[in-house]
């Protein structure tokens, strides 16, 4: 079997385009080809286009909208490493930042010099994203000097607002119904947490409470199985308490890429994936993002959005973090592969919040188009 697709790299993650069309009608078939498209389950993906790691393994399903109001829908499918597992319980922020670039070199967009608007609906969340995708001649810019932490060179800057973010996954920002709780995980105890949805569900938990500095890099986090372990159980417990699961043991399998875990620190000096050093005057919070089992090599572009949201959340576990600092609109977050921006749109109205937009800075380019070929 050989279907048409663009592998693409959006932001800091990379994985395969396919336009619904030439995907097999009956969606029953989707996981079995996904999964052979990326070499799973082996956990070497020798037979596939897998990178090994979650951000390497995005399967993204594009179709034009019958919606007056947008332009593209698209569905975000994640393989997951090492299992005959498909899910598509999130949407990918960095993925989406390529979906612009992809529907306009498709044809499902007309571009429009210099800056080509693309609205987008994502399936996973039912929620509206606005891309400015840079043209020229109507073709998409790739080049240009917009540098983002975690992908070397630079390419044409992508703004990618994120629309009323909140209640992607629940329908509501906070699904416990407070901007923070104790929660009792099995092995570990009583801990606070903060669970929010903001363009997914997302558990905020301090670094003090799982054991760690903050500083360290995924792959020193990624070895220490025991600590995974807590991360998952932290993860587990609010999928439970939230309703995702009736037990806790059972997130892995059934919603793993929902929710995610952040874990929070104060800013710090380190040194990033690349050996190139972090100031903590640089950022307003550091971060260890925690996606299907494994630490984030950078920060996922929902997770961008969802920390920026939570910096201006009151009550929220991040306000400690800030110190009193009054922040503006802007949010720096420290990553492993160094810091990125987002920009908050907010109001607070009879004291509650709401978000008219969150926008991150992003770069993508098309690595190859073609067939990929699958075995029957």
């Amino acid at each position: 079997m050989k279907i048409p697709c663009v592998y693409m790299r959006g932001g800091t993650s990379k994985g395969v385009i396919f336009c619904e069309k030439d995907l097999p009608r009956d969606k029953r078939q989707w996981d079995n080809i996904f999964l052979k498209v990326m070499g799973g389950p082996d956990p070497k993906q020798i037979d596939g286009l897998g990178g090994t790691v979650s951000s390497n393994n995005k399967i993204v399903i594009v179709s034009p909208s019958h919606r007056t109001d947008v332009d593209v829908e698209y569905l975000v499918a994640q393989v997951v490493v090492g299992e005959p597992v498909v899910d598509y319980s999130a949407n990918c922020g960095n993925m989406t930042s390529a979906v612009g670039p992809y529907a306009i070199s498709q044809g499902l967009v007309h571009a429009r010099d210099p800056i080509t608007k693309v609205r987008m609906l994502n399936l996973n969340t039912n929620k509206i994203i606005e891309e400015y995708v840079p043209t020229r001649n109507g073709i998409v810019e790739e080049d240009g000097n917009c540098a983002i932490a975690g992908v070397d060179g630079t390419g044409a800057e992508l703004k990618v607002n994120f629309l009323d973010p909140a209640g992607a996954k629940t329908n509501t920002l906070f699904p416990t119904g407070k901007a923070a709780d104790k929660i009792m995980v099995e092995g570990l105890g009583v801990i606070s947490v903060s669970i929010i949805d903001i363009s997914n569900v997302f558990v905020f938990v301090n670094n003090y409470d799982v054991g760690i500095n903050g500083d360290e890099l995924p792959a020193e986090l990624n070895n220490d199985k025991k600590l995974l372990d807590i991360f998952e159980r932290i993860r587990g417990t609010a999928a439970q308490e939230i309703g995702l699961v009736d037990k806790w043991q059972d997130a892995a399998t059934k919603t793993a890429g929902s929710p995610k875990l952040i874990v929070l620190s104060p800013p710090m000096d380190y040194i990033d994936i690349a050996g190139r050093a972090v100031k903590k005057d640089d950022m307003d919070i550091c971060v260890r993002v925690v996606s299907v089992g494994a630490v984030h090599k950078a920060c996922p572009l929902t997770g961008a959005t969802a920390i920026g949201g939570a910096a201006f959340i009151k009550d929220s576990i991040m306000q400690q973090y800030l110190d009193g600092r009054k922040l503006t609109d802007t949010v720096r977050i420290g990553h492993p592969s160094g810091v990125m921006k987002v920009y908050v749109d907010y109001e607070i109205t009879d004291g509650q919040i709401r978000f008219n937009g969150i926008a991150c800075q992003r770069t993508a380019r098309k690595i190859m188009d073609g067939y990929v070929y699958i075995k029957d």
